[in-house]
């Protein structure tokens, strides 16, 4: 199927690109931050064996995680990486497979909105009371501050993929298997 015979998948493939770009460099964020909590690690068990290991460490991978899994969620659920369980669906045709998918996509962004208002919250909360880490007094509001950055484009990535199945499921979109090894 021609994509540009096609507006709708013309726009589809265009938000999918720009999407693609922004999440690879959230996700390349994300990669830094895990690539610095394993640096931190090696130093503080290095250190550990010559009696010198780094103070709060634990607190600094902690932060450091936290940013790398919600970095890395857009990136996985733009790709198709979520574990799917389609046992009963199987069976049905693949139109009908695709609203599915729509739907549990719009289902998922409730859920990921939900997310987004509790760690905004906890973020708050986590400013005006000036949370901090035990010992070296680390804010951790920033690490909520990032992750209700990247939930807000975890959930435009959700609803843009509800709305690639719906396409899908119209016979406006290829099959994801095709166009998800097209993108790379």
């Amino acid at each position: 199927m021609n994509q540009f015979a096609n507006p709708s998948a013309a726009f589809a493939a265009a938000v999918r690109r720009r999407l693609d770009r922004v999440c690879r460099a959230v996700g390349f964020a994300g990669g830094l931050a895990l690539l610095a909590a394993m640096m931190v690690i090696v130093a503080s068990v290095s250190g550990g064996m010559v009696k010198a290991p780094i103070l709060g460490d634990t607190e600094i991978v902690d932060l450091l995680i936290a940013v790398t899994v919600f970095c890395y969620l857009p990136y996985c659920h733009l790709q198709g990486g979520n574990v799917v369980v389609d046992f009963f669906a199987r069976p049905l045709p693949q139109a009908a497979r695709d609203w599915l998918d729509a739907a549990m996509n719009l289902a998922f962004a409730v859920v990921a909105a939900f997310l987004a208002w509790r760690l905004a919250a906890g973020g708050i909360s986590a400013y005006e009371r000036d949370q901090r880490g035990m010992f070296l007094q680390l804010p951790d509001w920033p690490v909520y501050v990032i992750g209700v950055a990247a939930c807000v484009l975890w959930i435009a990535v959700i609803l843009f993929t509800a709305y690639e199945s719906a396409l899908r499921a119209r016979g406006k979109l290829p099959p994801l298997e095709a166009q998800l090894t097209s993108a790379v």
